[in-house]
């Protein structure tokens, strides 16, 4: 995505807290959601271990909320003893 003025990523941000579970978001809205790129997203498409997707069209990727917010809690980590090296 384009640079984008902290306005308009806030304003990302806020539509995402607010939707529902079941809300889907473009790989280009996630990435300003969670502050990564969407080269990384494809990445973990391709590699696996990222956060799951629907694939409606060669073109046409979504990622679901609740997805999203699995993802995070799976990624919470309570010490730096869980951390790999």
């Amino acid at each position: 995505m384009k640079r984008m003025k902290c306005i308009d990523k806030q304003a990302e941000i806020e539509k995402f807290n607010a939707a529902n579970d079941d809300a889907e978001f473009s790989p280009e809205s996630l990435a300003v959601i969670l502050d990564v790129s969407t080269s990384w997203l494809q990445k973990k498409r391709c590699e696996g271990g990222g956060i799951p997707f629907s694939k409606v069209h060669y073109r046409k990727i979504f990622y679901k909320k609740a997805d999203v917010l699995a993802y995070i809690e799976r990624q919470r980590i309570h010490s730096t003893s869980q951390m790999a090296v």
